[in-house]
Parts: C-alpha cells; structure tokens; sequence
C-alpha cells in the first residue's frame, strides 16, 4: 500500500461500510441472537485491528427534550492486521445475548445491535434495530 494511500485510508477517505443484519428483529432478555456483520472495502485498504459487539439502548426523554445512550459491550473479535482491500466483502456470522439490565422497548425507548469496525485508529460502524419483548 502506498504511503498515499495509506493516509488517506486513516483519515476516513473512502472508508469501508459496515452493515448488521440479524436473523429475529426481536427478542427477550438474555436470548441469545444471532446475525451478520457484512464489511465491504471502501476505495483504499485498511487495516482492521479489532471487531466491538454493542448492545446499544437509546432512551427519549420527552419532559427535558433529551437523548440519554447507554451501550453494553457484548462481543469482541481481534485480528492481527488483517487488510481489507477495496471493495472486498466479508461476511462474519456472530451471536450475542441480550443484557438483562436492558429495558423493554417502547415508543421512548429503541434498541439496537452496533458493530464497530476499528481501521487505522478509526472507527466505521452499523447497526441494526432490535425489539426487546
């Protein structure tokens, strides 16, 4: 990879896209679910060093016209600098369990399943909404 390239790759430049599918969109606490996290390649290769798993609960608060965020981290895969070349597609099935501190969803609260992708020092991330019943 050329020096050119590869600043242009950590600074976000054509960055990698991530995308989270899961297989049930809802689920109960402390239920296992699985899905797939799909990486495509943007225009220049990048480096992955890591793969975070988060359970992510986005609670509105109405009366103070507030977000409140609380995620959980629930999954993490290592790679020793595996390079992800432009538009290459990689497919990685995982499995969580939802935390059961979480609270049920409602109109106010929404849930979602996050993947972060860490690139050169940078993160690149997706996420996926689930229902917790």
């Amino acid at each position: 990879m050329s020096i050119l390239n590869s600043l242009k790759s950590m600074v976000g430049a054509g960055a990698p896209k991530v995308e989270v599918k899961l297989l049930k969109t809802q689920a109960t606490m402390q239920e296992s679910v699985k899905g797939v996290a799909t990486f495509t390649g943007g225009e220049y290769p990048a480096t992955i060093d890591e793969i975070v798993l988060f359970m992510l609960m986005v609670e509105e608060i109405k009366e103070k016209d507030k977000t409140k965020e609380s995620t959980d981290k629930v999954g993490r895969i290592t790679f020793n600098d595996y390079v992800l070349d432009p538009k290459e597609v990689i497919a990685i099935p995982f499995q969580i369990k939802i935390p059961k501190d979480n609270l049920i969803t409602s109109e106010a609260i929404k849930h979602f399943v996050k993947i972060e992708l860490d690139i050169n020092g940078q993160n690149v991330s997706g996420a996926c909404e689930i229902k917790i019943v």
